[in-house]
């Protein structure tokens, strides 16, 4: 009913899945200080690997990585999940079209895993890098994160938070946090970022090691090092409270529902005989009517 009612109205509707940012927006996203904060976070190679280091277990399954004779071929069963692997350095194998392949060997206790590189001992000492092997952490890395980060105040810039055992929970964004502790996190996000906010509650945040705002759990995406309510002395007490809690409500701003639930996945824009009238379209089903820059309505 609204898009008939847009298509009526409007004179020179224009309707597109790209954004044109304003030169306030395109300034807005520059490289921050928030970018580059864990540049300084590396992968090693292997052929910088010592002997004893150690690397975290995220999932029972990295067991089904190991290619030797002998170990669990039930992954539950193995009970690998928060394990610490350590390196115990490289052997080599004749593969089938005779080449010479290196192997990686881990070592838990006394226990002894293989992992198979497929690659030639030159090409894996130069390529196999110590953040790509599947289902483990570098905890070299992770200790190197916690340096950067413990102790330290920082802003969320996501409500989507978790419970210290990893369970999805409510939070706020844009408030300030004291982190607590950094853990190895999971398969997919390396680092599990421990805090308390200013009512002493527990939670978490899960982010990539990421040197940049590019990934979507990147420390740019998902923290701040300042206070961004700072930057916008006009919004009021009460619409801040929306916006950290991810809400809308009739007579907010465009920045201040930019601010709330992000950019648009498409924008149709156009006028009337009197206004500008301008419609958001977000992922979720959420839609933003707003009339000379003001928000008017809203439906999910």
């Amino acid at each position: 009913m609204i898009l008939v009612f847009l298509s009526s109205c409007f004179t020179g509707v224009e309707s597109t899945k790209k954004i044109t940012l304003s030169k306030e927006d395109r300034k807005a996203i520059r490289l921050t200080e928030e970018d580059s904060f864990l540049k300084s976070i590396q992968p090693s190679p292997l052929s910088e690997w010592e002997k004893g280091m150690p690397f975290y277990a995220t999932d029972n399954r990295v067991i089904l990585i190991f290619d030797q004779q002998g170990l669990p071929t039930n992954p539950e069963e193995a009970q690998m999940k928060g394990k610490i692997l350590t390196y115990g350095g490289c052997e080599s194998h004749i593969g089938a079209d005779g080449k010479k392949y290196t192997d990686i060997i881990f070592q838990d206790g006394e226990q002894i895993y293989r992992y198979n590189t497929n690659k030639t001992e030159k090409e894996a000492s130069s390529t196999v890098m110590s953040d790509k092997i599947p289902m483990l952490i570098d905890m070299n890395m992770v200790q190197q994160a916690a340096g950067l980060m413990k102790g330290k105040k920082l802003w969320t810039r996501t409500a989507l938070w978790y419970d210290p055992e990893g369970n999805k929970i409510k939070g706020k964004k844009f408030i300030p946090v004291h982190v607590q502790e950094v853990k190895p996190g999971s398969m997919v996000f390396p680092l599990m970022v421990m805090f308390k906010d200013e009512e002493d509650n527990n939670a978490a945040l899960f982010i990539n090691f990421g040197n940049s705002g590019t990934d979507s759990r990147s420390f740019s995406h998902i923290f701040t090092l300042e206070d961004i309510r700072k930057k916008y002395p006009s919004t009021t007490d009460e619409i801040w409270n929306l916006i950290s809690t991810e809400q809308v409500r009739k007579g907010m701003t465009k920045e201040e529902c930019r601010l709330s639930l992000g950019l648009p996945t498409e924008v149709s824009s156009g006028h009337d005989y009197s206004q500008t009238l301008d419609l958001w379209h977000y992922p979720d089903g959420m839609v933003l009517w707003f009339e000379d820059g003001l928000l008017s309505r809203f439906h999910k």
